[in-house]
């Protein structure tokens, strides 16, 4: 047993501290005026790194278009109710911005690269982080977590999202050198200043459950570097449509964020002799690995062939191709191809080990009722998440993401479903709505996808080394332009993000990865 556990707090390498001129901020982190790359570093040491204790701690600032924050409207009141009722003319910045339901502040980072302080190739690397982050945080929490545990400290506020997301982005009203509504808080340049947060960083390296050795033999130390989200990726508008008569202008003007004071933050533990000459420089990682794909028509097969021997899972998830760096749409709402009927996953061409076409029955395109009298369309439902016969899916989908398991809790339930197909399917022309109003609630979201867990729930993997496919045949209503689907994805091509879940073994003397 190690004799103590000693505190780190560690700054980045690259620091920048943030500056207030003129009620407007500058420096810091940032994708968009600033620098949106982070370098951490662990000094090498004979200590062991507890992964299970690590933090990325800091603040974040939600500034407008010139850098001066987003704060709730001068020399006035914003009343609940019209944080409730705005909407239309009377839509403002303030209450408009979102982030993400699932993971909130958790999707500003986009890519994660952890190094050896010895080496400059890569032991471990995360693309597209914020998807799967968020996907596995909505299927192993629910409303309640979302409300009590230490993912408020990201700003999550999952099936809540429609009442406090904005809230969660809205900025004390302090300017250069005068405090605001927080009396404590000197002004804008005041190190309290800023919303805070402190989060894991999901890797396998980073969220391992065997401590690390950092002696000068071992990893020698660790170069962790993080690239910032696009700002358009990270926030959201209230509605997909909003209207164009607003009086408010400031609306549609590109806000984005800034973040500062950071700290990755954890505990080193102080071996014993013994530990020492006991430890096992050998680690098994849960890893994963992302490969993108597109579903461009209503038959369509991805292939991959990720050259892995030992995969627990593949996990699909599919954005609509105005999903990507979109205010007008939310990144972390995630949907099965629109008009899903059926699909199959195959290996080398032959379907296994689920060796059946998993159908949806019913499903948005369906147009005969089951007794086969008579036409019904999902668009004149008046509960539209009943055209959705998608159970199986939603098990599959379950064991893919969670190795095996299904979920003992979750936000995505049916009536998150029903509340994402009614937001689909609301349209100006359609539902007559004036341009005084928005349509289609983006906060009303979901984390679904398509699944295929090989683990069984008894650790078991399938060889994908060499030149081994895997596919995936999806039959659904992809830019078909059928009446049916909703006019707001019936015609557009859909993004496919796979992460391929898998077993990795590391050496920490050599520093080689066997995937």
């Amino acid at each position: 047993m190690p004799s103590s556990k000693v505190y780190f707090s560690i700054p980045p390498l690259n620091d920048n501290s943030v500056s207030s001129s003129g009620d407007a901020l500058s420096g810091g982190f940032s994708n968009k005026n600033g620098n949106g790359n982070i370098k951490f570093a662990i000094s090498s040491q004979d200590r062991l790194l507890d992964t299970s204790d690590l933090y990325l701690t800091g603040q974040i600032l939600h500034v407008k278009s010139d850098g001066t924050p987003l704060t709730l409207k001068a020399g006035a009141t914003t009343t609940k109710a019209e944080y409730s009722a705005n909407n239309g003319t009377t839509l403002q910045a303030v209450t408009n911005q979102n982030i993400s339901n699932w993971n909130g502040l958790e999707s500003m980072v986009k890519k994660i690269f952890i190094q050896s302080k010895k080496t400059s190739v890569n032991i471990s690397e995360h693309r597209n982080y914020p998807m799967y982050n968020a996907a596995r945080a909505a299927w192993t929490h629910n409303k309640q977590d979302y409300l009590v545990s230490p993912l408020i400290r990201a700003c999550a506020s999952g099936t809540d999202a429609t009442h406090a997301n904005r809230h969660a982005t809205t900025m004390d009203n302090a300017t250069t050198g005068t405090s605001g509504q927080l009396p404590n808080v000197t002004g804008q340049e005041d190190p309290n200043y800023g919303v805070p947060f402190s989060f894991k960083l999901d890797t396998a390296l980073l969220n391992n459950t065997q401590p690390m050795h950092l002696g000068q033999n071992y990893l020698g130390g660790l170069l962790i570097n993080l690239e910032l989200n696009n700002e358009n990726g990270f926030y959201s508008d209230r509605f997909r449509d909003m209207g164009n008569n607003q009086t408010d202008a400031d609306i549609l003007t590109g806000s984005y964020y800034i973040v500062k004071n950071l700290r990755l933050q954890g505990r080193l533990l102080v071996p014993t002799p013994q530990d020492l000459q006991g430890y096992n420089p050998n680690f098994v990682l849960n890893d994963r690995f992302n490969l993108i794909n597109e579903v461009n028509s209503s038959t369509n097969n991805s292939k991959y062939t990720p050259n892995v021997n030992a995969v627990r899972s593949m996990v699909n998830m599919f954005l609509d191709q105005s999903q990507e760096n979109n205010r007008s749409a939310n990144q972390t709402n995630f949907r099965n191809a629109v008009g899903l009927e059926n699909y199959q996953q195959n290996k080398n061409n032959i379907r296994q080990p689920q060796d059946f076409v998993v159908e949806v029955v019913p499903n948005l395109l369906t147009k005969t009722k089951q007794s086969g009298a008579g036409s019904v369309t999902a668009n004149t439902y008046g509960n539209k998440g009943l055209a959705q016969g998608d159970s199986e899916v939603r098990a599959f989908w379950q064991r893919a993401l969670l190795n095996g398991d299904l979920a003992d809790k979750t936000v995505c339930s049916l009536s998150v479903a029903k509340g994402q197909i009614d937001a689909d399917y609301a349209d100006r022309a359609t539902d007559g709505t004036s341009q005084d109003s928005g349509v289609g609630n983006l906060c009303e979201a979901n984390a679904l996808g398509i699944g295929l867990d090989y683990t069984h729930h008894m650790g078991m993997v399938s060889n994908y080394s060499g030149s081994a496919d895997y596919d995936i045949l999806i039959r659904s209503g992809v830019n078909s332009g059928d009446a049916v689907l909703p006019v707001s994805r019936r015609s557009v091509p859909e993004i496919q993000q796979s992460y391929v879940k898998n077993v990795a073994a590391f050496n920490s003397e050599s520093l080689v990865k066997t995937m």
